[in-house]
This record gives structure tokens, sequence and C-alpha cells, in this order.
């Protein structure tokens, strides 16, 4: 009979559903969502979830994308010995942009929901080592780091680096030819107090104007409002991710031009899709990328027009052979298979 896993997210997304996938072939996966998104059902949401928890059996595990107001209960019940709780981290739980009010720590209660998580639960599983501490130097607005320990203090428990991984069956890089000159980035929540920066699209409105023979789409940015937009400027609805390959095998690069990321999702999908990357030097990416695409050192226009141009001066056989780099790469060394494999183990030896 297998064990009971009650799993909580806070919005569905591919990764999501991978990871509740992986836990069903060991676990019995309740799946519960929290809805932090309406601030006045917090309260609710809280007692609800009060009362699913006081009714598990003891030592069972609770795995939670994200730390935040859906895990501090958890690691509460952790806390008394009741449950076992898993807290995969991302990414806003882990940093603070005071900038633009991004990040768990901005806001007072949301800071203490997030910290006492933390620091109570069973095992941490942030997706990569920044999130843990890092040195920030890519722009000169907010904290020289980063990382949870920075906001909550050294952590004592158990703690695994565990990366993201993708389905390389699922993407695929193409052999057909790609719209030349052509830039694709994803993002969500992009109308939101601090999308337009956090994702770096105001870097992309600025370059795009000073090379008027490129195209940059931005998915996700359809109901974008955009002062004097250019031209060349396409601005997507968001595409189904069943039809999200085929878009991407048909654009040469794509940006993330972030000020924070975690292990960004959409930049590996895009690698794996063949997409030459050209990411800025936050989180993960430039263990990502290495030498199969390029790195923007410091948020500056003037840098990233370089770069730019250099991409596209670059001749089709060099494209070309960095597509396929690009494909491997994330293929070899960020599977999903070794996620799942990596992940469960750490789940059985911290809760056991």
């Amino acid at each position: 009979m297998k064990r009971k896993l009650v799993y909580y997210h806070i919005g569905t997304s591919t990764f999501i559903e991978k990871d509740i996938e992986l836990l069903n072939t060991e676990y019995d996966v309740q799946v519960e969502y929290f809805d932090t998104l309406n601030k006045y059902k917090l309260p609710l949401e809280l007692i609800k979830q009060f009362f699913i928890l006081i009714t598990l059996k003891k030592n069972t595990i609770v795995v939670s994308q994200f730390a935040g107001f859906h895990t501090a209960l958890p690691s509460f019940f952790d806390f008394l010995k009741k449950l076992k709780t898993v807290i995969v981290l991302g990414g806003t739980d882990c940093v603070h942009f005071p900038s633009i009010r991004y990040g768990n720590y901005d806001r007072f209660f949301l800071r203490i929901f997030t910290k006492y998580s933390i620091k109570n639960a069973s095992l941490l599983l942030p997706v990569d080592d920044s999130l843990i501490r890092y040195k920030y130097n890519y722009q000169p607005n907010d904290r020289s780091e980063q990382g949870y320990e920075v906001f909550c203090g050294k952590i004592y428990g158990n703690v695994e680096v565990i990366y993201n991984g993708y389905d390389d069956s699922k993407w695929r890089n193409s052999t057909k030819e790609r719209e030349k000159n052509s830039f694709v980035t994803i993002g969500a929540r992009l109308n939101s107090r601090f999308g337009f920066q956090l994702k770096g699209i105001d870097l992309i409105i600025e370059v795009a104007r000073l090379n008027p023979n490129s195209k940059f789409y931005i998915i996700g940015g359809k109901k974008l409002e955009v002062s004097n937009k250019p031209t060349n400027v396409i601005l997507v609805d968001k595409i189904p991710n069943n039809e999200l390959n085929e878009f991407l095998q048909s654009k040469e690069f794509y940006l993330q031009l972030s000020m924070s990321e975690g292990f960004p999702n959409a930049l590996c999908e895009a690698m794996l899709s063949g997409c030459i990357p050209i990411v800025s030097n936050v989180g993960a990416m430039p263990k990502i990328v290495k030498e199969t695409g390029y790195l923007l050192q410091k948020k500056d226009i003037n840098l990233l027009d370089n770069i730019i141009k250099e991409s596209i001066a670059l001749s089709s056989k060099i494209k070309k052979d960095l597509s396929d780099k690009n494909h491997h790469r994330i293929k070899n060394n960020f599977s999903f298979f070794l996620r799942k494999e990596k992940f469960l183990n750490a789940i059985k030896k911290a809760c056991n």
C-alpha cells in the first residue's frame, strides 16, 4: 500500500503537473490547491488547510511548491512532529527586490509565513544553489546578496539542490529553416506591478528600437500597454503548451533578460526546441547556458545591443551548430528522469 502524500500548489503549470506525475509513482497523492490570488480568501484557505492537516495520519508527507502562506501550517505540524514537510523552493520565496517590490520578503505577513516555513520544514529542495545564497551584481538597485539564507539565517535541517528536469521527447529540435533574426521571450503576469521589469521586457523594447530589422516576439504579452511600441515588437497571447514547441522551433534566439530567476522552465524548453539563448547574469541561467549562448553580465542596453548585433551576424552554420548544442545541453544535463530519481530519493531519505 502506497504511503499518503499531500501536494500543495498555488497554481497549476506543466512543472507542477510533472512533479505530481513522478510522485504518483511512489505515493498515494492528494492534490490541494491553495488560492493566494484573492487576499480576502486567505483566512478561509488557512482554515480549510488546518482541517485537512489535522485529519492526516502521523508522518504523512506534505510537499509544497514554493514557500509562502500555504506552507506555514504544514511546517507548524512538522514542528509538532505530526507531519513531514517538504518545500520545493523556486525563486520568489528566496529573493527580495525592493526596487520593483518583488519577492516574498517585500510583504510583512508573507515574509513571516515564508521564514517560519523554511525554518521548520523537514526538507528544503531549492532548484538551484543560487536560491540558498549568492552574490548578485546584475543591477545596482537592490541587495548585493540574494537567497533564503540572507533573509532566514542559516538552516541546519535537510537541504538538497535538485535541478528542474525536462522531457526531450516532448520538446524537440527542428531541421526546418527558422525565421531570420527572430527573438522570442515568454512571460507571465507581465501586467503586474513588477512583471514588466522583472522579466526584462523594458530592455527588449529598448533594444528592438535599435534593431528595426529584427523581430521580437513577447509570448504572454498580448495585453501589455506599451507606449510608442516599436513595430518590430510582436505581442503574442499565451500559447497552449502543446503548440509552444512548434512556435519556438521557428525562431532563432530566446531572450531571458530577467532581474531574477531561479531555474527558468521557459528557457530550458526553448533551448530544447533549438533556440539560442541570450540571458541575464542571474540565478541558474549562467550555469544552464554556459558556452551554448550569450550572457548579459549587467543590465545595460549598450551591452545588450552589442550581443544582439553579434548574434545576428552569426553564419547560418554556426547558428545551426548552436541550435543542436542547446538541445543536447538540456537533454544531457537536466533530464526529467534525473530529477525524478533525485526527488524521490531525497524525500525517502528525509521523511523515513
